[in-house]
């Protein structure tokens, strides 16, 4: 056991601690994080270490963007040069995160330069126009700049095997908070995960063409999509052709953000194989939530929910294969066209979704939104035990983020192209 003080690292928000932390991190060691506030650059993790934060310890990162040199991994869906994640492991195995205290991403400023960068302006943004020259990044999502400023996410795993992540709180990143990319047998129990209302990206947990994940009893309030799953954009992610399956979450609490629990709209490689149950979703804008579109490619299928509570909800379920955010304006007239296209292998398919025993209390805009495409329809959903009320009081809202889709209140259930479609025991009552 190895406590960062001994190493000469100082506790005062003031004192750069990079060089420390990163001398502190021999293979298979448990670094210790006692209270105070420890000022970092980015932090890599070895194989076998456990980053262990005390009860009031918080890690908090520099926002100089020069201490953050490139790496490769997979960005919004394309594999791409971006920023260092703050704390970044690449091809480990036996790797943890745990203890009761705080890592801070001090995102503000990243955000700010996002906000208003067009074009490259620093050395360090001509030298990311350079490494991306070449790369395909037209199907990228919505939030990055260019070829460059590719903000990073605070912690990112890249290929490992054996995670542990439990106990902290994670807040105040970059880009995403939590990224975990083509890796295996993952736990991810007790975390707490939060961004500020005025980021931008700032999804909570992104579980990216990994196999084998186990999400308990953790907690969300972000800006964006709370628990994501993904596996790759369009063709970049067809040539990767990682799925991402065999997953379990239960007894997680969401507050906040754009959905709940999220599959795509990266879903290229596939989804497949998710077992969701026990959570509470409150006053995030949808609750199951998929999403992709002609061109994204994939198949998310076998996805069980079970026994879920939601309560001022935009929309409880949604699933929209008309997701019109990031699309180029010369693609929008074929994405959003409602008469069948041809099928290729970039169409995307849903089926065998099965959604048990539950009860959504005040939703606002429509209980259910199902838009499938009329080459590729949503097939096998079954509703069992499904009760969803709308709130006397609904506020208008996009139930989805869908061309052509205009806000509403108090809709019910809304199916466009789903084949096979069950009801039992469901009451959907409307205001």
């Amino acid at each position: 056991m190895i406590n960062i003080k001994d190493l000469g690292a100082v506790g005062d928000g003031k004192t750069n601690n990079t060089a420390i932390f990163n001398k502190a991190i021999p293979k298979d060691s448990k670094i210790v994080v006692p209270p105070g506030i420890y000022l970092t650059g980015p932090i890599r993790l070895r194989t076998g270490v456990d980053l262990h934060l005390e009860k009031d310890a918080v890690i908090v990162f520099s926002d100089d963007f020069t201490l953050f040199s490139p790496v490769k991994s997979r960005w919004e869906g394309v594999e791409c040069f971006g920023y260092s994640p703050c704390i970044y492991a690449e091809n480990l195995q036996d790797v943890s995160i745990t203890g009761t205290g705080t890592i801070d991403g001090n995102g503000a400023l990243w955000q700010q330069e996002f906000k208003k960068l067009k074009q490259p302006v620093t050395a360090m943004d001509n030298e990311f126009v350079k490494l991306n020259s070449g790369i395909d990044l037209s199907d990228c999502g919505g939030g990055g700049i260019g070829s460059f400023f590719f903000r990073p996410p605070l912690i990112q795993f890249n290929n490992c095997r054996n995670i542990l992540l439990e106990g902290f709180t994670t807040r105040n990143s970059p880009f995403w908070n939590t990224h975990i990319l083509y890796s295996k047998n993952v736990t991810i129990k007790n975390v707490t995960f939060q961004n500020p209302n005025d980021g931008v990206n700032g999804d909570g947990l992104d579980i990216d063409s990994c196999d084998g994940v186990n999400i308990f009893a953790c907690n969300f309030d972000v800006n964006d999509d709370c628990l994501c799953f993904k596996s790759g954009i369009g063709k970049d992610g067809m040539r990767v052709n990682k799925p991402c399956e065999n997953i379990i979450v239960k007894n997680c609490n969401m507050l906040r953000g754009h959905g709940s629990v999220v599959m795509g709209s990266e879903t290229a490689g596939g989804i497949r194989n998710i077992e969701l149950s026990d959570c509470v979703f409150n006053s995030t804008d949808r609750g199951i939530r998929l999403k992709s579109r002609r061109g994204r490619a994939g198949t998310v299928e076998n996805i069980t929910l079970n026994n879920i509570t939601m309560n001022g909800v935009g929309c409880p379920i949604v699933m929209n294969l008309y997701y019109e955010c990031g699309a180029k304006p010369e693609e929008i007239a074929y994405l959003s066209d409602r008469n069948p296209q041809p099928i290729t292998n970039t169409t995307p398919h849903v089926k065998n979704i099965k959604i048990t025993n539950v009860i959504a209390s005040n939703a606002q805009s429509a209980a259910s939104v199902f838009l499938g495409l009329p080459e590729s329809p949503i097939e096998n959903v079954l509703f069992d035990n499904v009760k969803i009320t709308m709130a006397k009081d609904c506020k208008p809202f996009r139930p989805a983020m869908a061309f052509g889709m205009e806000a509403m209140k108090g809709q019910g259930l809304i199916a466009d192209n789903v084949k096979n479609l069950i009801q039992r025991d469901t009451i959907i009552q409307v205001s």
